[in-house]
């Protein structure tokens, strides 16, 4: 099954979509939807979907900034973009970024489901290219496991210095839930072919060090100090000797960094949060603010910014940044006789439409119930 994530800003658009495909006759799981960017981004960062559909035009963040973030974090999955408008500089854009799919609205299931199931064959041809074991069998045999003084012996070490990306992204925000369907989808890439193929295996160890290295380096730390075992030679080959002593080995690393992380970023980022709740209670009535924006004043990264705010408040960005507008919203319907339309432009929502529905979505209420409510 291929996991699939919607986004969307017309609810009638993304309900289409959602009913108009047999989803559970097809090879595609619908595992989550939003209707906006910035929701969806830590969303996704948690399902961590195959393919994600997204609308180009969204309020907050629209689908090419989404698309720009999630290739860069999150380089593997495959992206259609929804566009109603056959203008060859959004196109051109969108390719730009590295978007897969270009689809002009509107989109029949049949279009959409051709669609994914091109990005389907790109996906097993990604993974397939990953776990081709003819090469490696090929270099396992020219570099026989000796000792590293014996001519032409392969030596592990010289693996530890590739760059960590394909692990990295999925560690970065892992909790210690994850950690066995971590280890458990390694553990299937070696397959059942474990002691022919040690080239492989030092290959995704290296992996894993050097994508734990990048986080404990990034939050002042040194992996040696916390890495439950040692790095030598000798270790690392009792590591991967099988497949038991290999994965207690990397559960418990992962372990052991996730919670170096974890007590690291807590109260670490309590500075950068005030000052963005502070920038986000002055310039919440903007139709301008975002996240890129708030990223800016408080000068780090917007996707990092996204992730920070998670951990340390418990609350995702849109949500904080959409109830600070609606309880505006609440004292204005309380406390004047502003018109609803009016009330939607002064609390920074842009469309009274969407302002109703993101209202009665948070409150149970329409904003003209809201009002008589409280008379």
């Amino acid at each position: 099954m291929y996991k699939v994530f919607l986004v969307e800003d017309e609810i009638v658009v993304r309900e289409g979509i959602r009913n108009s495909i047999p989803w559970e006759k097809t090879q595609y799981d619908l595992t989550g939807e939003a209707p906006d960017g910035e929701l969806a981004l830590s969303m996704i960062q948690e399902t961590k979907p195959d393919i994600l559909i997204t609308d180009i035009r969204m309020p907050f963040m629209d689908g090419l900034a989404l698309s720009r973030i999630i290739k860069k974090t999150l380089p593997w999955i495959k992206i259609i973009i929804l566009s109603g408008h056959d203008e060859f500089e959004y196109a051109r854009e969108a390719l730009s970024i590295g978007v897969d799919e270009y689809l002009l609205k509107p989109v029949s299931a049949q279009e959409m489901l051709r669609a994914m199931d091109k990005l389907a064959k790109r996906i097993d041809d990604d993974k397939a290219e990953l776990l081709s074991m003819a090469d490696l069998k090929a270099r396992i045999r020219s570099y026989p496991l000796h000792d590293k003084s014996e001519s032409g012996a392969f030596d592990p070490a010289s693996l530890l210095n590739i760059n960590g990306d394909l692990f990295y992204t999925k560690l970065k925000y892992a909790a210690k839930k994850d950690i066995d369907p971590i280890v458990r989808e390694y553990m299937e890439m070696m397959g059942t072919e474990w002691g022919e193929n040690p080239m492989l295996v030092y290959f995704l160890f290296g992996e894993i060090i050097v994508s734990s290295s990048k986080i404990a380096e990034a939050l002042g730390g040194d992996i040696k100090a916390i890495v439950p075992f040692s790095l030598n030679r000798d270790a690392i080959q009792q590591i991967i000797a099988s497949p038991e002593t290999f994965s207690r080995a990397v559960k418990s690393l992962l372990a052991s960094l996730i919670e170096f992380r974890d007590s690291h970023t807590g109260g670490r980022y309590q500075s950068v949060i005030v000052k963005a709740r502070e920038y986000i209670d002055a310039n919440f009535a903007s139709g301008d603010i975002s996240l890129y924006s708030t990223a800016e004043y408080v000068g780090i990264s917007p996707n990092h910014l996204s992730t920070v705010f998670a951990q340390e408040t418990g609350e995702n960005f849109i949500d904080y940044i959409t109830r600070i507008r609606i309880e505006k919203a609440k004292q204005l319907l309380r406390d004047t006789d502003m018109k609803s339309a009016d009330i939607a432009y002064e609390t920074g929502f842009g469309d009274p439409h969407y302002f109703s529905n993101i209202f009665k979505k948070n409150t149970g209420l329409s904003p003209r119930e809201f009002r008589l409510s409280r008379k």
